[in-house]
């Protein structure tokens, strides 16, 4: 049984970084229309969402646990990149946002994980946190909508589960790559 679940652990996690391969793949358009310092931002960005991102949904799918250490490490690259980013474009006012998306996004998830009474995850909220500063440089709008798509993609599957009796309304259900698949797809959106 334990092999079993490794095996399908395995297949979801390369379907997932497959997933976000071809929507980082879709983001490079947008990419080209930059000057090349910015353009070289921007792609390493990217990478970083698709680095970080294929991580910790590997390691939530596998444990329920987001380790602080990954977060932290993206949140701070993430934000030194945004940084030089503004400062490349001459133009502060997107930084500014990402602070404010920062803000909203985690404490938006805070204030969920403190009434879900444990439904929801520190390590969401500090996740949280990264993609606010990531969504929120391109656009505030973005957040509202990758809440939204990681909120009804984790319904969808839910309840699949439950109709196929995988899953019951209890189940304990990682949500960090429902996470990062809302964010990439609205930050797509947003580019």
């Amino acid at each position: 049984m334990h092999n079993c679940h490794a095996v399908r652990l395995q297949r979801q996690t390369r379907a997932y970084a497959v997933g976000m391969m071809v929507f980082g793949s879709l983001s490079l358009t947008s990419v080209a229309r930059e000057s090349w310092p910015a353009a070289l931002l921007v792609a390493l960005l990217l990478g970083l969402f698709l680095w970080f991102g294929a991580r910790l949904s590997a390691k939530d799918l596998a444990t329920h646990r987001l380790p602080n250490t990954l977060v932290a490490r993206w949140l701070l690259a993430s934000f030194i990149l945004l940084a030089v980013l503004s400062a490349i474009r001459m133009d502060f006012w997107p930084m500014l946002q990402a602070v404010l998306g920062m803000a909203l996004l985690c404490g938006g998830y805070l204030l969920v994980a403190l009434l879900s009474s444990g439904a929801m995850g520190m390590g969401d909220v500090k996740l949280a946190a990264v993609l606010g500063l990531n969504l929120g440089y391109f656009s505030l709008v973005a957040l509202f909508a990758a809440t939204v798509i990681s909120f009804v993609l984790a319904s969808v599957v839910v309840l699949i589960g439950v109709l196929l009796r995988r899953l019951t309304l209890k189940s304990a259900v990682p949500f960090g790559p429902f996470m990062l698949v809302g964010a990439l797809a609205a930050l797509l959106m947003a580019r």
